[in-house]
């Protein structure tokens, strides 16, 4: 097995060790948010009367007190995401560099490191997406989605005469079923930071000479109308499907949810 080979194997692992920690990862964003439930729990007890009961005439004042709710979810929501983005780009930067070190011997200061990981902060959180928005622009969706859900119930809820007690759970429904914009957030933002942080890594090395783009057939009924699969098979610089150069920065979220993953390939002086 040469140093590519080698190499390439290493990455897989890498990938499969990434979107493990992806996981972990959106639990986590889901926790955070999740914090808002307690709040909203507390709320709801300031404005029952004593049999736990909110009259109508106090709706429209908790509709604008749910104002400060929807700031809270966007505060918990951006220190959850940029944490994992830069622990994404650092989990990244360790590792492809140690994965280079252990097959060619090559190494990079601390400095070097930082300036990686923060230049891959930047990239992810100031990104543009085919939407048009940036991450701010995410959460605050999310944040804003979560609100009228919460809003809906509430303003229901009271009309029909139900107890603080009948509606927490269902407020607590609500977080549930919005969790799944959570982690499908979280899996398009820490990949991104993942794939650039490879990218950012092998623009500033001595021995990358090109990246590849790897999809992962299988995951999606329609994964060969996804971008990741296009640029997999494409062949730009007629160097084999899917080899670009590292500052081709499409390959670096080619859609949301995407899970594809960036490997390395040596300058043939390192083969």
């Amino acid at each position: 097995m040469n140093n590519q080979a080698r190499l390439d194997a290493i990455f897989e692992r890498l990938a499969q060790q990434y979107g493990k920690l992806n996981e972990k990862q959106q639990a986590y964003a889901i926790r955070e948010i999740g914090r808002i439930r307690g709040e909203l729990a507390d709320l709801l007890a300031d404005y029952a009367d004593s049999d736990g009961n909110i009259k109508r005439t106090r709706i429209n004042r908790l509709m604008r007190d749910l104002d400060d709710i929807e700031k809270q979810i966007r505060k918990y929501g951006t220190v959850a995401l940029d944490e994992i983005i830069k622990d994404s780009a650092a989990w990244t930067t360790t590792k492809v560099n140690g994965a280079l070190n252990s097959i060619v011997g090559a190494t990079v200061t601390a400095s070097t490191f930082d300036r990686i990981n923060r230049d891959v902060f930047r990239y992810v959180v100031n990104r543009y997406g085919d939407d048009g928005l940036v991450l701010s622009d995410r959460i605050w969706s999310i944040s804003a989605d979560i609100r009228e859900e919460i809003s809906a119930v509430l303003r229901s809820g009271i009309i029909r005469g139900e107890g603080v007690s009948t509606m927490i759970p269902k407020v607590r429904r609500v977080h549930d079923n919005e969790t799944w914009k959570i982690r499908r957030l979280v899996q398009t933002e820490g990949s991104t930071a993942y794939r650039t942080a490879t990218a950012y890594n092998a623009e500033r090395s001595d021995v990358v000479q090109w990246v590849q783009i790897n999809d992962r057939p299988g995951m999606h009924r329609n994964h060969d109308k996804h971008r990741c699969f296009i640029l997999a098979n494409e062949d730009r610089y007629r160097e084999g499907p899917g080899i670009f150069k590292p500052t081709d920065s499409e390959i670096y979220s080619p859609h949301p949810n995407c899970t594809s993953f960036i490997t390395y390939v040596l300058d043939e002086r390192w083969l």
